[in-house]
């Protein structure tokens, strides 16, 4: 499976509202380009970019990696390979997007 980006773009051109990973509080498509796709929620705004979710879907194509969205997280924060998993949100944000996309379970 690949990553159509243009669908992606169309997707969330107009913003969108995600199911975060936990708690009930959502997430907000904020913007989307060529290369990453921005989202936030009340106290934070963060962006995860085009190669990392790709990435991610490799893993997943792989068969690597759980596909239940916190396992899917977790999983890309031990693996440490082609996702940038210091301090910040990426892994989360590639699973609530990923999820949104259909690629993981609900």
């Amino acid at each position: 499976m690949g990553l159509d980006w243009d669908a992606v773009r169309e997707r969330y051109a107009g913003g969108a509202r995600l199911t975060s990973l936990t708690g009930s509080a959502p997430v907000l498509v904020e913007e989307i380009d060529d290369h990453r796709i921005c989202l936030s929620q009340r106290l934070w705004r963060d962006c995860v970019g085009r190669g990392e979710l790709e990435a991610a879907l490799d893993l997943l194509d792989r068969g690597e990696i759980a596909t239940e969205p916190v396992a899917f997280a977790e999983g890309l924060r031990r693996r440490r390979a082609h996702v940038d998993t210091g301090c910040t949100r990426g892994p989360n944000l590639t699973a609530i997007v990923l999820r949104d996309l259909g690629y993981l379970a609900d």
